[in-house]
């Protein structure tokens, strides 16, 4: 089946010109940019049968004939999108059968045709140039501005497309690194398809979570890899674009460039340097987006407990409005990092680095002895630092902590590779272990917070640190317990 590969990026209106004038274009352009505009009509059932089955269609208005396009499955990682698409003519405003379409012979039934009707609409002018690199790919850069409508709700449309014609996925993200020097970009990887559907529910895309990556013992380590980057990137991507909304989006970020750099250093041994520098650049935005996490826990959980208890403690009350101050100062300062076009370029650089990868020969060992050599290393790491659990103090139960982190996320990596019902009951003590540990090092955290106050608020700050030290050694007993459990799993790889 045909396969769509595009690189997709959004850009200023105020930067377009800088974008027709740019060296890339005119060193690689072949033949005159055409323009046109396109009017398009997405249609669905109302229950929205084709969105759940993972579908889209539409209908294209091109030079006065109708196109009608189904898209539907594939992926979109750092603005990757791999989309399976078949489009065939059509003789109006209405969606037809596929026309000897085995693919699509099950989808596009007689039934689902007759309840479809028309749920938003695109309508923009689309600029494209056809480039060819000194590799000989080739490549279609079109320039989409225009507006996606659905009922009285409207949004801008001003996006870049790089779409791979012939060739390696490579140069798309070498093309978009280029042009990227001179003219702000940033990565999509929303569609316009998912943009109209978001603007016909008006809603906001809720928190993209951590999902199986779903390996299996036939892929190659670097498959594998590769598998568990692209998840932890799509995760990273799909919460930075709403970061100054709930707090959850922030959560859900940071635990995204966490699963990262646990990945880059679980797999380093078959990697190539140029990752190294990848995980610079992550450490770099995890330093605007721990502070901003660690801010909202501070004001939103951990302060309200105290509060609660205090009501009329005015001491405590001013400390809170300047936990609030300080809140917002890092929140906006991690708005601005991953707006930035130093964070397009970590996505960028960390997308052609999986693609490169990916055109590389299979390593010789095998997917499963080498989950099992990490995951042994890993599990013995921590059950070496957590010997003497009761008497570690504040930095070795940090410790701790970290090498629970880094194994509990290399064991939900590999789960896929073994039993289910094997790999369940040691993720789940693994997780109860982490959640104490991370309980237990809020008195930690809370005091570094409570030095960065602009004022110092003693008899406040007092009252903070001493509830939160009590309530760490209140739980102290909880840990037995949840080391206990978890030593007593067998381990589910072996």
């Amino acid at each position: 089946m045909p396969t769509e590969i595009e690189l997709k990026l959004t850009i200023d209106p105020a930067h377009v010109e800088r974008l027709r004038r740019h060296p890339v274009l005119k060193s690689m352009v072949q033949g005159k940019p055409r323009r046109h505009k396109l009017h398009s009509i997405y249609f669905d059932t109302p229950e929205q049968d084709l969105l759940r089955a993972g579908f889209t269609l539409r209908l294209r208005r091109i030079s006065g004939c109708w196109v009608q396009t189904v898209k539907g499955g594939g992926s979109a990682e750092g603005g990757l999108h791999h989309r399976n698409e078949w489009e065939w003519p059509v003789r109006g405003e209405k969606p037809e059968p596929a026309p000897s379409i085995p693919d699509l012979a099950l989808l596009l039934t007689p039934k689902l045709l007759a309840r479809l009707c028309p749920l938003f609409v695109t309508d923009f002018w689309r600029t494209a140039w056809q480039l060819r690199t000194a590799q000989g790919a080739e490549i279609e850069l079109a320039l989409d501005q225009g507006e996606v409508h659905a009922g009285n709700r409207c949004q801008p449309i001003s996006e870049v497309e790089l779409e791979l014609k012939a060739g390696e996925a490579t140069s798309l993200f070498e093309v978009a690194l280029a042009i990227q020097k001179q003219v702000p970009l940033w990565v999509e990887d929303i569609s316009k398809a998912q943009r109209g559907y978001l603007l016909c529910s008006g809603e906001t895309p809720p928190p993209r979570m951590a999902q199986p990556v779903g390996l299996v013992p036939e892929m190659s380590v670097t498959q594998a890899f590769h598998r568990i980057a692209g998840e932890c990137l799509a995760q990273l991507q799909g919460n930075v674009a709403e970061l100054g909304h709930d707090p959850e989006y922030l959560h859900q970020a940071r635990v995204a460039v966490r699963r990262l750099l646990s990945a880059l250093g679980l797999f380093g041994v078959v990697l190539p340097e140029a990752f190294v520098g990848v995980m610079q650049e992550l450490r770099w935005i995890m330093g605007y987006l721990g502070p901003a996490r660690d801010w909202d826990v501070f004001v939103t959980q951990t302060l309200p407990q105290i509060a609660e208890q205090l009501p009329d403690n005015r001491a405590l009350a001013r400390l809170q409005a300047d936990a609030a101050e300080l809140r917002a100062a890092r929140r906006q300062a991690a708005l601005e990092a991953v707006r930035s076009q130093r964070y397009t370029r970590l996505v960028l650089t960390l997308g052609l680095q999986l693609a490169r990868q990916a055109e590389l020969p299979a390593e010789s060992v095998a997917l499963n002895e080498f989950a099992t050599q990490i995951l042994t290393r890993q599990h013995k790491r921590v059950r070496r630092k957590g010997r003497r659990h009761a008497a570690l103090n504040t930095a070795e139960r940090h410790a701790l902590r970290i090498a629970a982190k880094k194994l509990r996320y290399a064991a939900e990596f590999f789960a896929g590779l073994y039993p289910h019902k094997r790999a369940r009951p040691y993720l789940a003590a693994l997780a109860a272990l982490q959640d104490v540990l991370g309980t237990l090092n809020d008195a930690a955290v809370t005091q570094q917070l409570l030095s960065e106050l602009p004022v110092p608020r003693g008899q406040a700050a007092g009252i903070v640190s001493g509830w939160t030290a009590c309530s760490s050694r209140v739980r102290l007993p909880e840990l037995h317990q949840a080391w206990r459990n978890f030593t007593r799993q067998k381990v589910f790889w072996k």
